[in-house]
């Protein structure tokens, strides 16, 4: 079990890794001062070999896991006691802000840049002043999810991917993270929201991430019938807020292929907590 000391911000920050022992894009991206209170969990024919690079920074998850869903119970397991966040291995931070001098040199509706220092200090200050407002759960928004200008710099009650950050103390323990195969993301986010817990997103600070099925990761395992699978498993779990919709792919190892994506209504979901509330103050 980890023992966290004096440390300010976020205690922990953890990264699932899978497949990319030396493309490390996340924790490479971070600044030293907070890969100092970063862990790898790494599948256990892969531990030795990370070892020998990060040292004490590596936990060996049991042999017996072998996916991200259990991989993200035990990881939740783990640091529970303590405010902390999980990242994807595979991810950029980003800064997406307004273009407020549009320009022919300059077109774009939004300045994308990659954080400096003092934005990572921003962001993490950021998410720990959302918990101690309350907010149990939450994260950055993924950066191909592009926003409006009533979506930022932040969201309620949304998808969330890539990036979490757990309140643990106020998380309950009694979530069910292995339901699924793929999409356990999904199926925790609806299950917090429909217990009365909000989510929220910075829609300022973001996360780009590798493409589906890049090489390392889930794609170590995943296919496409099993991706299909596992959409059509959550719409059965969820079925008053998942709808599905079927997309031919165009780009990528699935080109051509028959690809399940999900709605989720996410603001839904959260409402009907608050529906419960109220029928149950009521009478």
């Amino acid at each position: 079990m980890i023992t966290v000391g004096d440390i300010s911000l976020i205690d922990y920050f953890v990264i699932p890794t899978l497949g990319r022992v030396h493309r490390q894009f996340t924790y490479n991206s971070l600044p030293e001062k907070y890969k100092e209170r970063t862990y790898f969990t790494v599948q256990d024919h892969e531990y030795d070999e990370m070892r020998e690079i990060y040292g004490d920074k590596v936990l060996r998850l049991p042999k017996e896991i072998k996916r991200i869903a259990p991989t993200r119970e035990w990881i939740f397991n783990e640091f529970k006691d303590y405010r902390h966040m999980v990242f994807d291995d595979d991810l950029r931070p980003t800064v997406k802000e307004p273009n407020e001098n549009i320009t022919e040199e300059s077109p774009n509706k939004w300045l994308t840049r990659y954080f400096t220092e003092q934005d990572f200090d921003d962001a993490f200050a950021l998410l720990e002043s959302w918990m101690d407002q309350g907010y149990a759960f939450g994260g950055l928004q993924a950066a191909w999810i592009v926003p409006d200008l009533r979506q930022w710099p932040w969201r309620e009650n949304v998808r969330m991917m890539t990036n979490w950050f757990f309140d643990g103390p106020r998380i309950p323990r009694d979530l069910e993270w292995c339901r699924v195969d793929s999409g356990e993301d999904f199926d925790v986010n609806l299950q917090l929201l429909t217990r009365g817990f909000k989510n929220i997103v910075s829609t300022k600070y973001v996360m780009r991430c590798e493409a589906t099925q890049a090489k390392g990761g889930c794609s170590e395992w995943r296919d496409l019938d099993l991706h299909n699978e596992c959409q059509l498993e959550l719409k059965e779990m969820w079925p008053d807020f998942i709808s599905v919709k079927e997309k031919e792919i165009t780009n990528g190892p699935w080109t051509g292929h028959k690809k399940l994506n999900l709605h989720i209504m996410h603001k839904k979901a959260y409402e009907s907590s608050q529906r419960g509330a109220l029928d149950e103050f009521f009478g």
